[in-house]
């Protein structure tokens, strides 16, 4: 099978999963569900993913690349360094935010990323790192306690509020809030 051929497979059973995913929740999709949606054999996907949740884990592969270059992406901007923590963070959890949109499930998707973990946690270090490295060079006395604590702040405002309109703004107020008195 040519490699093309093999990515427009794997694609449509991403695909497939990630609608059922959040249509009716990871519990709920079953591997013969996902095999219907993407068009294919159970045998086919089978030789595709072992089971559920190595396909789900694909997708939070998938997932947590984009939020990575997002983040970069905002933390590179013109803005003062406040502002660009602020909206990386809102870009990085603006990629979860978007995934999960219009779900039912999405309470149970954002806590089923457990499946994901040493993903996440890659991540977690690369986005501690980078903001640590920032208010390093900012002259803040503490860097790296300071950036865990935004961190883990916004993790928590993102996990209370995955899906609220307001979740950008909050994440850049939390940035304002905790970071703006240690570089004005």
């Amino acid at each position: 099978m040519s490699i093309d051929r093999q990515r427009e497979k794997r694609g449509r059973i991403l695909d497939a999963a990630r609608e059922l995913f959040l249509r009716q929740g990871l519990r709920a999709t079953t591997m013969e569900a996902i095999a219907r949606a993407a068009h294919m054999a159970k045998a086919t996907l089978y030789a595709e993913f072992p089971d559920k949740d190595a396909v789900f884990l694909a997708i939070l592969e998938h997932l947590v690349a984009e939020k990575l270059v997002r983040f970069e992406a905002a933390l590179a901007g013109p803005e003062p360094l406040v502002d660009r923590i602020g909206a990386a963070l809102a870009a990085e959890f603006g990629v979860i935010a978007e995934a999960l949109a219009g779900s039912a499930h999405a309470e149970e998707l954002f806590s089923a990323h457990r499946l994901g973990a040493a993903l996440f946690a890659a991540s977690d270090r690369t986005v501690r790192d980078r903001v640590t490295t920032e208010l390093s060079g900012a002259g803040v006395s503490d860097p790296a306690r300071l950036a865990r604590l935004v961190l883990d702040a916004s993790f928590g405002v993102a996990q209370k509020s995955i899906a609220a309109d307001t979740l950008a703004e909050d994440l850049k107020l939390l940035a304002r809030r905790l970071l703006g008195p240690e570089l004005t």
